[in-house]
């Protein structure tokens, strides 16, 4: 299973949560894909505070279904975004961890685009043993 670790910004995080945002929209697709999204919420927020299973992207000009924000424009070609990762399930860390603890603790720099979470094995081996519960 591949995790990666990316931001969103809380707008679009309260909109995945609530179940209208069903895709995440990227320029890219990280060379070994994507299995597990692990979502540190940026600015304001500033947590590690999700994590959601993708089960698949889909680049433009493939269409997805249009039940989701922003589905329709990327169907149209409207968004920079050529990748949309399908969230087929999402879960809240049952204590989010912030910026200052991840920092402190494991190093961690908020990701302007996305990491390997093997990258960071301490984290990893921390993450593997995070209560979570289901959102979505």
């Amino acid at each position: 299973m591949t995790n990666v670790v990316m931001s969103i910004k809380p707008v679009h995080m309260e909109r995945i949560k609530s179940g209208v945002k069903n895709h995440e929209f990227r320029k890219y697709v990280p060379s070994r894909g994507v299995d597990r999204l692990w979502i540190y919420t940026s600015s304001a927020v500033c947590a590690l505070e999700y994590v959601a299973d993708i089960d698949k992207i889909v680049a433009y000009p493939d269409k997805i279904a249009e039940d989701g924000y922003g589905n329709m424009e990327f169907n149209m070609g409207e968004k920079e975004a050529t990748y949309a990762y399908h969230i087929k399930s999402l879960y809240r860390l049952k204590k989010p961890i912030h910026l200052g603890e991840l920092r402190e603790k494991f190093k961690f720099t908020a990701p302007q685009s996305f990491f390997y979470l093997d990258s960071n094995v301490k984290l990893k081996k921390y993450l593997e043993s995070v209560e979570v519960e289901r959102v979505i």
